[in-house]
């Protein structure tokens, strides 16, 4: 029964954001509409980035409520056994079309669900709305080489997930995405890039003196650790 409250509750929340949010971009939409005085303007973008704000923080508390469950309760469960997450995770994906987690999981949950198609443009789809994402770029080269075969695209996404203004979580983090990239590299004959690779994980091994816990997961089936 507690379980239930605790569920309910958020829930709630984020329906009431939504209305709110819904019915304030129509507001918004009939101030920008109509011709009107600088002030008016103004007021109509005010509005609109405080909706942003109430949707962003509403995607939010949506992730925050199936984060733990990904890594936690349901951690060791097959993703193509974790279709009930795609209804929360494209509701957070409209809500803050920012946010680079739900392109990731769900990208991966659609493609084992067989849904090869779908995954493949929703994981482009991310590396467009948020194309400094490292872990995005990292994650659609490996499905366009591991589910499409496409080793051309791969080591493309691959350089640019690279690029030095990547953004990453953390250090761990982009660990883990350089050595899927590595392991990518190598194969498709980049043996030098993949060289430079390696040297940077074994650089950032170091910084942080290997003690933090890595987020390892095997979205590719074959056995080899990606993030």
């Amino acid at each position: 029964m507690s379980v239930r409250r605790e569920t309910a509750a958020p829930l709630a929340l984020v329906a009431a954001f939504l209305v709110l949010a819904l019915m304030g971009q129509a507001a918004g939409d009939r101030i920008i509409a109509v011709p009107s005085n600088a002030t008016t303007e103004a007021v109509g973008r005010a509005s609109l980035s405080y909706l942003t704000g109430i949707r962003r923080y509403a995607g939010a508390i949506l992730w925050n409520r199936i984060d733990p469950l990904l890594h936690g309760y349901y951690e060791n469960v097959p993703l193509d056994e974790q279709r009930y997450m795609l209804s929360t995770i494209a509701a957070v994906e409209w809500l803050d079309p920012s946010f680079d987690q739900p392109y990731y999981v769900g990208s991966w949950i659609l493609s084992r669900n067989g849904k090869v198609s779908a995954g493949l443009d929703m994981a482009r789809r991310g590396t467009e709305q948020i194309p400094q994402s490292g872990t995005l770029h990292m994650s659609y080269a490996q499905m366009l080489f591991v589910l499409n075969h496409d080793l051309a695209g791969a080591v493309e996404q691959s350089k640019l997930a690279l690029e030095p203004s990547m953004m990453w979580t953390d250090d761990v983090e982009k660990i883990n995405g350089y050595a899927v990239i590595e392991q990518m590299l190598r194969q498709a004959g980049e043996t030098v890039l993949a060289d430079t690779v390696a040297a940077e994980i074994d650089r950032l091994d170091a910084s942080i003196g290997n003690t933090a816990p890595t987020d390892v997961h095997d979205h590719n089936g074959d056995g080899t650790p990606d993030h």
